[in-house]
Parts: structure tokens; C-alpha cells; sequence
């Protein structure tokens, strides 16, 4: 009798450990269908938030590109206008230097002319003192022909010459340019190629023969480096006007 009293405490308590087992069981899958939906919604939140970085991203760029466009536009309208300037200024010193006024250096010659020295004049030449003096013509042939050689730049004693540049005679000197008065000698820088402006005078027609057959001096020395000086006189147009385009 008492066995089966026992029999049945101990039935009773595998019951009762059996319920709590499976109350245990229970829990745990409850708890894990719990986890299940939160790491659902976790991973829902993180993919909202991926796509808002992602437009975020995407806005950045497109803000960065736009930014670039205009800074490119920004760089290419200063470019331009560098370019512009550049070519506006190089311009300018062209027209200077065309105008004749900058110093200018460079390969070219120089030309000493100088009348005839009386001791080498003979009693029995018959020809006019006035022969072996250097003329306002001679220097004006002389600069002519520098000219037809190639010369870039002609000075005579210092003074710049210009196309409104003028040879005349003063008397017992020469005019050169608006006022400026010389006596022989006689110095004529020139730049240009030094071969071909030498062997210009070679010529049987140039006025070197000529001068140089009354016993004139004239001599004509190559240089590596000629200086000459720009123009400082005035350059007035008051009836010359560009000729508008198209006219």
C-alpha cells in the first residue's frame, strides 16, 4: 500500500516537472518569434535609412556637380578673358614697336659716313668740293637702301627713324626727324639680318660705290648686338583716320 502511495507522489511529480518543461519550451519559443519580428523591423529601419543616405548621397553629388560646372564656366570665362588680355597687350607692344616707340636691340650694322678728308683731295680733280661732302640725299639713300635690306630699326647719330621721319639739309648739317641737327660723322645703327644688310651695299648701283668712288668714308661693320633708342618726339595724325571696316 505504501509503495503505491509512493507510486503515485512520484507520478505526480513527473507531471508536475513535465508541465514545467514544456512551460519552459514554451517561453523559449515565444522569445525567439519575438526576436524573429524585432531584427524584421531592425533590418526595414536600416534599409529606410540606407535609401535616405543613398538620396542623401545621391543630392551631394549632384549639388557637387553643379558646383563644378560653374567653377569650370568660372575658369574657362577668366581664361578667356587672360587669353584676351594677353593678346590685347601683346598687341599694344607691337603697335609700339612698329610706331617706334621702345628701345629696340638686336643683330644688324653699323655705318659710319663722313665727308672726305681735304688732305686727299688733289689739285688736279676737277670735280666741286661740294662732291666730297656728304649729303642729305646720300644719308636718305643710305637709309633707303638699309630699308630694302630688311632693316628692322634705323637710328642715325641716336635719332629714331620713323616713316614720318625727315632727311633734309640744314646747311653746313643735316635735319634728322622733326628738329634734331647733326654734323658728319655720320653713325647708322641698323637691325636686321648683319649678312644681308652688308652685302646690300655690294650692289654695282649702290650709293656705297658712288660715295665711296669721291673718296668718301664709309664703312660698314657687323654687330652682334645694336641698341637703338625709341622715338620721343611727338607723333600727331590731325587728317589720317583708320578706314572704318567695310568702307
Amino acid at each position: 500500500m505504501k509503495t503505491r502511495k509512493d507510486l503515485l507522489i512520484l507520478s505526480f511529480m513527473v507531471m508536475l516537472l513535465s508541465f514545467f518543461i514544456v512551460k519552459c519550451f514554451d517561453k523559449q519559443r515565444i522569445g525567439y518569434d519575438i526576436g524573429v519580428a524585432t531584427s524584421a523591423y531592425k533590418i526595414q529601419e536600416l534599409i529606410s535609412q540606407l535609401k535616405a543616405l543613398q538620396e542623401t548621397n545621391r543630392q551631394l553629388k549632384e549639388g557637387l556637380r553643379q558646383k563644378e560646372a560653374v567653377l569650370n564656366k568660372y575658369e574657362a570665362e577668366a581664361t578667356e578673358k587672360l587669353y584676351k588680355g594677353e593678346e590685347v597687350r601683346k598687341q599694344l607692344e607691337q603697335a609700339r614697336v612698329l610706331a617706334g616707340l621702345t628701345d629696340l636691340e638686336g643683330p644688324g650694322v653699323e655705318i659710319i659716313l663722313n665727308d672726305r678728308k681735304k688732305d686727299t683731295i688733289m689739285p688736279e680733280e676737277h670735280y666741286s668740293i661740294s662732291d666730297f661732302i656728304v649729303h642729305d640725299i646720300d644719308l636718305l639713300e643710305v637709309v633707303n637702301e638699309l630699308k630694302a635690306a630688311g632693316a628692322e630699326a634705323i637710328a642715325i647719330n641716336g635719332a629714331r627713324i620713323l616713316a614720318t621721319s625727315r632727311i633734309s639739309c640744314g646747311g653746313p648739317t643735316i635735319t634728322v626727324g622733326a628738329n634734331q641737327r647733326f654734323a658728319p660723322p655720320f653713325v647708322i645703327h641698323a637691325i636686321g639680318d648683319p649678312n644681308a644688310l652688308a652685302d646690300y651695299f655690294k650692289r654695282p648701283d649702290s650709293i656705297y660705290h658712288i660715295l665711296t668712288f669721291y673718296g668718301l668714308e664709309f664703312s660698314i661693320k657687323k654687330l652682334d648686338n645694336v641698341k637703338i633708342p625709341r622715338y620721343y618726339g611727338k607723333v600727331d595724325f590731325n587728317y589720317a583716320v583708320p578706314v572704318e571696316g567695310g568702307e
